[in-house]
């Protein structure tokens, strides 16, 4: 109770009592978490800046895939459409080992008999749609049997099985309007081994070519 009154009296002795009985560290132990709590704000706000600075950099790569697939697509298209100009540019070529006489049949001539095939109802209208979208039609003798044909012919830089699938429905429309053999084809430069089976199971007229 004295050393209680004495410390009442004389405020300024707690503090030298605090010295002596208590250590340095736990004297300073109050200073030293408030230091801990700031630098975890100041870690915490830099934590904060990495995950937004992750973030921005996640939506920069998503772009960046994003333009690159793009990039690829535009490739494709163009080399697509280069292959199949080469391929109409130079058909007497490319079909030169099986036909004679070969002839590139304009869809100019190919729209009316259409026309009057729909009128008849001998196709319907998406049949008629189907053979406009062939890449080419090419008439000719077969140079063996100098039987005349035509080819319904599908141009695919890199052939897909519905490239086959359109060739040989397309040729079967083509055949019930002109009364005439008419030959699926497909010329392509990359073909699975297991397209190419494929085709040759369906009698399609694989051409593969270095281009």
């Amino acid at each position: 109770a004295d050393i209680i009154k004495a410390l009442k009296e004389h405020p300024e002795w707690l503090e030298e009592l605090r010295k002596i009985i208590l250590t340095t560290e736990l004297i300073e132990l109050p200073k030293k978490f408030e230091e801990m709590l700031e630098r975890m704000k100041k870690l915490e706000k830099k934590v904060d800046k990495i995950e937004k600075d992750v973030e921005v950099l996640k939506q920069d790569v998503a772009i960046l895939k994003q333009d690159v697939n793009y990039l690829k697509g535009e490739f494709g298209r163009i080399k697509g459409r280069e292959f199949e100009r080469t391929i109409r540019e130079r058909y007497y070529a490319y079909f030169g080992k099986l036909l004679r006489k070969s002839k590139l049949i304009p869809f100019e001539e190919i729209i009316p008999l259409l026309d009057s095939a729909e009128d008849e109802k001998l196709i319907t209208e998406e049949q008629r749609f189907s053979v406009l979208q062939l890449d080419l039609i090419v008439k000719g003798e077969i140079k063996v049997t100098k039987k005349e044909v035509y080819l319904a012919v599908e141009i695919s830089y890199s052939l897909q099985e519905d490239d086959i699938e359109k060739a040989i429905e397309r040729a079967g429309i083509l055949a019930h309007i002109f009364k005439k053999e008419v030959i699926p084809v497909v010329v392509a430069v990359e073909i699975k081994e297991e397209i190419e089976k494929s085709a040759e199971e369906k009698g399609v007229l694989l051409i593969k070519t270095d281009f």
